[in-house]
């Protein structure tokens, strides 16, 4: 299983806490499901996807692996029609798109672990949780091949302060083996945006201004790793 699942949904499914019952949010093979139940880190799990192809695939694997008892799956939108669970896992979409599903899911609150795998836009996933109230317990930092991804795992925890630089990593992922080299790329892809949109005169003057504070914030704490 672990030579299926590779570097970036290993270390998803290996940041799972032990618990009661678990959504694979956009399950796709079904893969992380199976792992947790084969390696006891949830009791009950339901295994969701919007697209029937890939649930049917993800049902053939369940199947295969003797796990039809014990992975319920879900053909649904995000988490709609889905009770609560006491972790979630949503890996391979959008920040945007991430976010948005738990927005929709208001009992993500309610003493849940979110294990998030952003493939774009992180940083707009990490300011809505903060903004929410999620604080971010721990973040991840993996490589599979020539690019690094951040497995994060949040907890809403009421009122959360953070500084900007925590928008691109948090404060949580410092420790990390590839912080810096995620925090040197994190840092050059926002210079060249920033020099880009500049260029173009597309950034107002409060925005020039939030985009360098972000950018002097990030490169402070770089000299700290």
């Amino acid at each position: 299983m672990n030579r299926e699942l590779g570097a970036r949904l290993l270390a998803v499914a290996e940041a799972i806490p032990q618990c009661g019952s678990m959504v694979d949010c956009g399950c796709d093979h079904g893969y992380v499901s199976i792992y947790a139940m084969e390696n006891g880190r949830a009791e009950r799990i339901t295994a969701s996807d919007i697209n029937r192809g890939p649930l049917e695939n993800a049902e053939k694997e369940i199947a295969a692996a003797g796990l039809s008892d014990k992975i319920e799956t879900r053909l649904t939108d995000g988490l709609c029609g889905i009770d609560r669970h006491d972790c979630v896992v949503i890996a391979g979409m959008g920040g945007e798109t991430i976010e948005e599903i738990i927005s929709k899911a208001p009992w993500t609150k309610d003493s849940v672990h979110l294990i998030l795998q952003p493939m774009t836009k992180p940083e707009i996933l990490r300011e809505y949780l903060y903004n929410e109230g999620f604080g971010i317990y721990r973040e991840q930092i993996v490589r599979e091949g020539v690019h690094m991804y951040s497995i994060i795992s949040a907890k809403f925890s009421g009122d959360v302060v953070f500084a900007p630089y925590e928008k691109y990593i948090s404060r949580a992922a410092l420790s990390e083996d590839l912080a810096k080299d995620y925090a040197d790329a994190v840092y050059e892809r926002l210079s060249r945006e920033f020099r880009s949109r500049s260029e173009a005169g597309v950034l107002s003057d409060d925005e020039k201004v939030r985009r360098e504070e972000d950018l002097n914030s990030l490169l402070e704490v770089r000299k700290t790793i």
